[in-house]
């Protein structure tokens, strides 16, 4: 019977489980319990713990409580619904509290006076507290103490008792199925509850002591699988790359470059570029993530660090999540690297024809030294003469086999990802353990402080209009973002041309464009091109500028809806303005009544600090949820909290290092390896 579960993560039915049959099964399927592995892993999410007892008389207000006391008296008084009512009052010394039963009037004679019992249910404050439908239990002393009883995530069909006695099934006669996973080493050195002790204890602890045990283990095991998996990926690559390279360390262009900047480069800039400067010339494979707050240069970092690997003799690709973006960055440099007689390249999907030919061969023949471009850049027909150096702007929007994917493509793979939007370092030792992280936490000299208002109430819109209409015409240029493209009779939020025909009727005589993700790439350039040389005035758009766009002379943006967005997207919404030398200006229109909605608002009208409101952000969503994508498994951490266990983080990222140096980036235990092939690279395929 049991070798049909020699495999824990075949999709199989249970019912060699006592209380599992095909309904059942069925039923489990319902909350995404498909194998014995996903059953035993169905770790509770909160316990009731009936090992102490509460007093009566400490009671305060609705909570979920474990007392005894002595029966003093049973009715069954008539109810205005007909429902059959069992009640009684229980005294425990210290007070008196009411029971009340629905629809059991068997318990009138089941239920004995005098006698002490033990009930376990919530407690609601009334005129009286009140105790309603509580389980119940005849008190024998030290025997009928109490229990700690896990609490699932359930669904109707299956109830805790039910989750509870198909568990303890599971794991009396198929915990030894669950061999140990984490390295014995790991075990010995830091005190770990062994994996069989601890799918006991965390499922029916013992006490609270072994519970906390089990928790750590499991913290340490969740974070093993998804280090292990992210790190292994980089020893994979510096172990093809074990051989010393040769930087000469020539840095004339950049010294012309750096000379026609019309800025001094941040202290900050200076520090990352030395950096990454130091690990290229010590012959090191390097894998960076460079990140830094909405306008503090990691574009001009990025641009110097191309530039060096050029002049020292290799080719390098910046690569960007969108046309936009791409063909922003590429007007922005190609002409002054061109002056210094380095050719700069755009290759995106609509490249197309002999155009795309010329420039395949170019790449090929190491004439194009740069190339910018997006996801069509990882196509297998893209083949590079002798590439050293992979620039991801935007990282979060691609995935880690994407990464790899290119990296591949180099002589070196050596590669630098950047996000503009900040997350705190837990989060990013959690999401990127194969990168080393160079943080940009200093803006350019000058920059003024954007100005944000929440605006919720129609007065303050009018007065808003008003504003904006005397900016202007100081000459100034204004965005004014909607969440959809078109009206929708679902969700109540403005669409661009609702906001479009609203901005023209308040702000009539100015020179109004649109921009959004379903015009073709050429009509999205052009009205891009037209706004950032002033030939308008107003940029009516969706969430196509949220990120790389560049117009100094815009002070001015206006988001609709915006209890519809997270803090991040806000944020970088927001630093679409104050980049020029004028005061600038973000207004938030929101008549939002939600708790949470409103929190967001309050969070950037406090604060420009990209890093505080990332780890706000944190807080008021699931980790998952920061970039909208399931990153590398991150979402499934059930025991870390990404934003407080920093040093748990940190340590396990550690010991993984110190555990593939050492094995020369293998994972010797079977039992791991199979974990991490199952749960983490599945979710980056998926």
């Amino acid at each position: 019977m049991i070798s049909i579960y020699k495999d824990i993560y075949r999709e199989v039915e249970f019912f060699n489980i006592k209380g599992v049959s095909k309904v059942t099964y069925t039923k489990l399927k319902k909350i995404n319990i498909n194998s014995l592995n996903d059953l035993i892993y169905y770790f509770p999410r909160a316990y009731d713990d009936r090992t102490n007892f509460k007093k009566i008389v400490d009671l305060r207000g609705d909570e979920y409580v474990v007392l005894k006391g002595n029966i003093m008296n049973i009715s069954s008084p008539p109810t205005r619904t007909g429902l059959k009512m069992i009640k009684a009052n229980i005294n425990d010394g210290t007070g008196i509290l009411e029971v009340i039963w629905f629809q059991r009037p068997y318990l009138k004679n089941s239920l004995k006076l005098g006698e002490e019992y033990t009930f376990v249910g919530n407690v609601k404050r009334g005129y009286t507290f009140q105790m309603t439908n509580p389980e119940f239990m005849l008190y024998k002393g030290e025997e009928n103490k109490g229990e700690i009883l896990p609490v699932y995530s359930s669904i109707k069909e299956i109830t805790q008792n039910a989750l509870r006695r198909i568990l303890k099934e599971a794991l009396i006669n198929y915990s030894n199925l669950f061999e140990e996973n984490i390295p014995k080493e790991i075990i010995e050195k830091y005190d770990l509850m062994p994996r069989n002790v601890a799918l006991a204890e965390i499922h029916f602890p013992t006490n609270s002591k072994n519970l906390e045990s089990a928790k750590r283990r499991f913290a340490i095991e969740e974070l093993l699988i998804l280090e292990m998996g992210i790190l292994q990926k980089r020893f994979e690559v510096d172990l093809n790359n074990q051989e010393i390279y040769k930087i000469e360390g020539k840095k004339n262009l950049v010294s012309q470059y750096l000379s026609n900047l019309e800025f001094k480069l941040t202290i900050a800039q200076k520090k990352v570029i030395t950096e990454v400067y130091k690990e290229l010339n010590a012959g090191k494979v390097i894998n960076y993530l460079i990140q830094g707050d909405v306008g503090s240069g990691k574009t001009i970092v990025a641009v110097l660090l191309l530039l060096y690997m050029v002049e020292n003799g290799y080719q390098g690709v910046l690569m960007a999540p969108t046309e936009i973006l791409a063909t922003q960055h590429y007007l922005s440099i190609y002409e002054a690297l061109e002056k210094l007689g380095i050719k700069v390249e755009i290759l995106t999907g609509n490249v197309k024809g002999k155009k795309r030919e010329e420039l395949l061969e170019s790449l090929r023949l190491g004439k194009t030294k740069i190339v910018i471009g997006t996801h069509a850049i990882i196509e297998d027909n893209v083949q590079f003469n002798k590439l050293g150096l992979i620039v991801i702007d935007e990282q979060h929007r691609f995935g880690v086999l994407q990464r790899k994917k290119l990296r591949e493509k180099g002589v070196l793979a050596n590669l630098i990802v950047m996000s503009a939007t900040p997350i705190p370092r837990s989060l990013a030792l959690s999401i990127y353990g194969d990168l080393d992280v160079a943080i940009i936490d200093e803006l350019p000299p000058g920059r003024k402080k954007i100005k944000t208002k929440w605006i919720s109430e129609n007065e303050d819109e009018r007065k808003m209009y008003s504003f904006i209409d005397k900016k202007l015409g100081e000459g100034r240029q204004a965005y004014f973002v909607a969440a959809l493209i078109d009206e929708s009779e679902k969700l109540s939020a403005k669409s661009t041309e609702e906001l479009l025909e609203e901005v023209s009727r308040n702000l009539s005589g100015y020179r109004v464009g649109v921009l959004h993700g379903r015009m073709k790439s050429k009509e999205k350039d052009e009205v891009m091109k037209n706004f950032k040389n002033h030939k308008l005035d107003i940029l009516v758009s969706t969430l196509v500028i949220e990120v790389g766009v560049n117009v100094p002379n815009s002070s001015i943006m206006v988001i609709n809806n915006s209890e519809r967005f997270g803090l991040a997207t806000l944020h970088q919404l927001r630093g679409r303005v104050g980049r020029g030398e004028h005061q600038s200006y973000c207004f938030l229109l929101s008549s939002t009544q939600n708790d949470s909605s409103a929190a967001r608002l309050k969070v950037l009208e406090k604060t420009e600090d990209g890093f505080k409101i990332a780890e706000e952000d944190l807080r008021l969503r699931k980790a998952g949820e920061i970039f909208g994508v399931k990153q590398s498994g991150l979402s499934d951490l059930k025991f870390v909290d990404i934003v407080h266990d920093v040093k748990t983080i940190s340590l396990v990222k550690d010991i993984c290092t110190e555990y593939l140096k050492m094995n020369k980036g293998k994972v010797k235990n079977k039992n791991l390896t199979k974990d991490i092939n199952e749960k983490f690279n599945k979710s980056l395929t998926s």
